[in-house]
């Protein structure tokens, strides 16, 4: 099995997170649309409940891969896996922030 390069790692991992983020900002929109505006409580339990789900859904997906170099004795590779990947999240941020511009 090849090896991955570690900018594609980064670039996979960067693209998961928009992906994951996607999904939650649809996830949102469905529930407006379709409940409208429920009681605070429940909007502000739902809102805290998906946001520790998601630092630990994105967590395993930007710090997985250099978690596991780290444990193989792979430092300097784990750190620059971990810049690619916010490199490739702040550009896309850019991109974003640039398109609704």
């Amino acid at each position: 099995m090849k090896k991955p390069f570690l900018y594609q790692v980064g670039l996979f991992q960067a693209l998961g997170v928009v992906a994951y983020c996607s999904l939650i900002a649809l996830f949102f929109n469905f529930l407006e649309n379709y409940f409208g505006n429920p009681p605070k409580i429940v909007s502000m339990i739902v809102i805290l409940s998906l946001l520790v789900l998601s630092v630990a859904i994105t967590g395993l997906i930007v710090f997985g891969y250099p978690t596991y170099l780290v444990l193989n004795k792979k430092i300097k590779e784990a750190l620059i896996a971990l810049g690619y990947t916010f490199l490739f999240l702040i550009s896309l941020l850019i991109i974003f922030l640039l398109i609704i511009l």
